[in-house]
């Protein structure tokens, strides 16, 4: 963390993981836009991780105006639909259905084993994604300096690490770590849809001639893409509610029947998605605090805020089920999403307007609620 010239600081933005649960963030980002109302150079640096890097680069595309920007993808998630997201098609999911079971029974015949990876084909998220998305105009907004730099995070399902695709209007030296490397290039659509594979549910992404899934899988430290892009001050949106640790604990040794595959399932992703943010805003606090502690010239802080979910964003999700298609009910019910069981896992997957719209409303107001500590923050 050097200190650089006098110049105006950068203000970063990180959007983690979460699948359904990213309509949160749209929210958030609305109210950060009322709040400030800033059209222009609101945001400088904009990173994401798997839903978090189709918000990023929806509001990378539209950065030129924050309004246009935040208000259209608020329309967007709005409106989503399983449809949009998955084809839910007879023959897509019969098909599918007859590969996993083939693959599992007979794969072992085969030389090369079963080749099954994913359950769901988002073939229509993709077009969605492109129909929606000005990726040219996304790196002309980076070129022009509209914005800093975009990263996106992807997990290469070869060696195992994280994987950064960024592109930025400033030099920026690669970085390299024993698990985590990026690369320079136009953000495009293969480098979305890498970052937003759910692993095991959607399709892994080839991207050259390696495969790649969500990002979050091995991303350890949400803010440092930010960081390496030249954010000298960051916002991170989380999707995790807090919880009590007494609460947590109870739970935890209350009796309960065997665990269906969805509640483990669910419980996979919110590893995945939920705790590397809370911890690396954890880590980037205390170091700010060590730094304030010495007298180094060399090293500056970079000030995180974080802003959270007041309510459970899995327990909003109790009223879902029936409003979902039939095709994909019957889907999550074979792995024991039910009214009551497995709502975690039902979250990442409910691309439904009746789900999306609430946590819109909720990460609006929840924003609002502390506008004063945004602006100050924005403002500093």
């Amino acid at each position: 963390m050097v200190v650089g010239d006098n110049k105006p600081m950068k203000l970063g933005i990180v959007l983690t993981g979460g699948g359904a649960r990213g309509a949160y963030q749209v929210g958030v980002l609305r109210a950060i836009y009322e709040i400030t109302h800033k059209h222009r150079h609101l945001l400088d640096v904009i990173t994401g991780n798997s839903a978090g890097a189709i918000n990023a680069t929806y509001i990378a595309s539209n950065a030129h105006d924050w309004d246009v920007a935040t208000k259209s993808l608020i329309e967007m998630w709005g409106s989503l639909t399983p449809h949009e997201v998955f084809d839910l098609g007879k023959r897509s999911i019969t098909g599918l259905g007859l590969k996993w079971v083939t693959g599992t029974m007979f794969g072992g015949m085969t030389k090369s084993g079963s080749r099954m990876n994913h359950l769901l084909d988002t073939n229509p998220l993709r077009k969605l994604l492109s129909e929606r998305i000005d990726f040219i105009k996304l790196n002309q907004n980076i070129l022009s300096g509209t914005i800093s730099g975009l990263a996106l995070s992807t997990t290469n399902y070869s060696s195992g690490a994280s994987v950064v695709f960024y592109n930025s209007n400033n030099p920026v030296t690669d970085w390299t770590r024993s698990d985590r490397f990026s690369q320079k290039t136009p953000i495009g659509l293969d480098h979305l849809m890498g970052s937003a594979a759910i692993p095991f549910f959607f399709p892994p992404e080839k991207i050259g001639e390696s495969y790649f899934g969500d990002g979050c899988v091995r991303q350890t430290t949400p803010f440092s893409p930010a960081i390496h892009l030249g954010a000298d001050k960051i916002i991170g949106i989380g999707i995790r509610h807090p919880h009590a640790k007494e609460n947590v604990r109870n739970i935890a040794f209350a009796p309960v029947g065997d665990p269906t595959l969805g509640q483990i399932a669910g419980v996979m992703l919110n590893a995945i998605f939920l705790d590397s943010m809370e911890a690396d805003y954890e880590r980037m606090k205390r170091i700010n605090e060590l730094i304030a502690k010495q007298t180094e010239p060399e090293f500056k802080q970079i000030p995180v805020y974080m802003i959270r979910p007041s309510q459970d964003l899995g327990k909003m999700t109790q009223k879902l089920n029936q409003e979902l298609p039939g095709k994909l009910r019957y889907l999550l019910k074979g792995i024991g999403v039910s009214d009551k069981e497995g709502l975690d896992l039902l979250s990442y997957l409910a691309f439904d307007k009746s789900y999306t719209e609430p946590l819109i409303e909720l990460g609006y107001k929840d924003t609002l609620n502390q506008r004063d500590l945004v602006l100050e923050f924005i403002s500093s």
